[in-house]
């Protein structure tokens, strides 16, 4: 698998959303590049969002709306953080987005991916999976921004995104990645912990010689 090296060129810990949008649309760029995927065009947008969210996307086009995007979380129930299984900051808006550009040149309806793959891991990256599509697109995003993170926590499907674009732009360790929060790297630990516990075999099935 060929490695591209990180687009990172500053710590997340002290960035604005406007430095998380810059950074963000400089990776999702970096990685069509790399995968020889049309770079979809990306509309900063300014005033109240539409339709109740800070992005969408549309016909090669990302809208989004960068001031109504998450900070990055340190505190409390805000977890979002570049690289991390949580990411509404600017940089993980544009990468699931980014996820659905992607999902729709698969098939003239679009969403084949999203609906040929979910039966596979049906369970949800995150709170935020209302269809087939929003489920592909935040796995999407992990796997945009850190795919070491990704393939710990979602084994059993990470081959099948690996083998669909082999080559990355975030090549750094997971542990790398989060280095600069200590709430996330204990919180990717354990998430790890239950992908690891949910991955082995039952004792029934071991009995049964189904493994």
């Amino acid at each position: 698998m060929l490695n591209a090296g990180s687009t990172r060129v500053t710590p997340y810990i002290g960035s604005s959303k406007s430095d998380l949008f810059e950074m963000g649309k400089a990776h999702i760029a970096r990685w069509c590049e790399l995968n020889a995927v049309k770079v979809p065009r990306v509309n900063p947008r300014r005033g109240a969002p539409e339709f109740g969210v800070c992005a969408y996307y549309r016909d090669g086009e990302i809208e989004i709306w960068v001031q109504s995007c998450a900070a990055i979380g340190r505190v409390g129930r805000q977890w979002s953080y570049p690289g991390y299984v949580v990411d509404r900051t600017p940089y993980g808006v544009l990468a699931h987005e980014l996820g659905h550009h992607v999902d729709r040149q698969h098939g003239p309806a679009g969403g084949v991916l999203s609906h040929l793959w979910r039966p596979l891991d049906a369970a949800p990256l995150t709170s935020y999976c209302p269809n087939d599509n929003e489920w592909f697109a935040e796995l999407f995003r992990l796997f945009v921004t850190d795919p070491d993170l990704f393939e710990r926590v979602r084994p059993g499907i990470a081959d099948l995104f690996s083998r669909e674009w082999p080559t990355k732009a975030e090549d750094r360790p997971w542990q790398e990645v989060l280095r600069d929060s200590a709430r996330h790297l204990a919180a990717a630990e354990n998430k790890i912990r239950q992908a690891m516990a949910r991955a082995k075999p039952r004792k029934g099935d071991i009995l049964d010689g189904r493994t």
